[in-house]
């Protein structure tokens, strides 16, 4: 989860909280938690958990994205700990064919490409951060699109022996 620095500013200044009441009910530093709410730092669950707690907020309005989901049944673990336990949501976007109109200026991710190439979503972003293969750096974050997918698909296919194989001269 990351948090939302600017939401967590928003609400402690709504409740007329300093910097520091906040950070002493959420047991952290105040620079912890300003560096925080600049964007500066991150904060693991747990932190979220206290700060959310603090202001009297659901952990989502503090956090950008949903990036987890609360289950259902109560367990164990949520009676002990008085937490819900958290499940990680999975990437639910469609996602064109590379070769379809749409698909070709489409913008995919690492993970989303490594479904029609023949590797993983780590060496993917290796491979364009060594620019060894094509790919879009918007937003210091690696995507690919439908061409591109296409064009390193062309790279690393296999190709007929006919097509690899030198001819050889025939003395008449």
């Amino acid at each position: 989860m990351i948090p939302n620095g600017t939401a967590i500013k928003a609400l402690r200044e709504v409740q007329s909280m300093s910097l520091r009441d906040l950070a002493r009910l959420a047991q952290t530093s105040a620079g912890q938690l300003s560096r925080i709410e600049r964007g500066k730092a991150g904060a693991g669950e747990d932190l979220l958990f206290r700060l959310a707690e603090a202001l009297a907020v659901p952990v989502a309005d503090i956090t950008r994205g949903e990036m987890v989901t609360i289950t259902a049944e109560p367990t164990a673990d949520v009676v002990e700990n008085k937490r819900p336990k958290r499940v990680p949501k999975q990437a639910t976007r469609d996602v064109p064919y590379p070769g379809t109109p749409e698909g070709a200026v489409f913008h995919y991710s690492p993970e989303e490409a490594a479904r029609f190439l023949p590797w993983s979503a780590l060496q993917l972003k290796r491979k364009a951060y060594a620019r060894e293969i094509p790919f879009n750096d918007g937003a210091s974050r690696v995507t690919f699109t439908g061409m591109d997918i296409r064009e390193i698909s062309a790279m690393t296919a296999v190709r007929p022996l006919s097509e690899t194989a030198r001819p050889t001269s025939v003395a008449s």
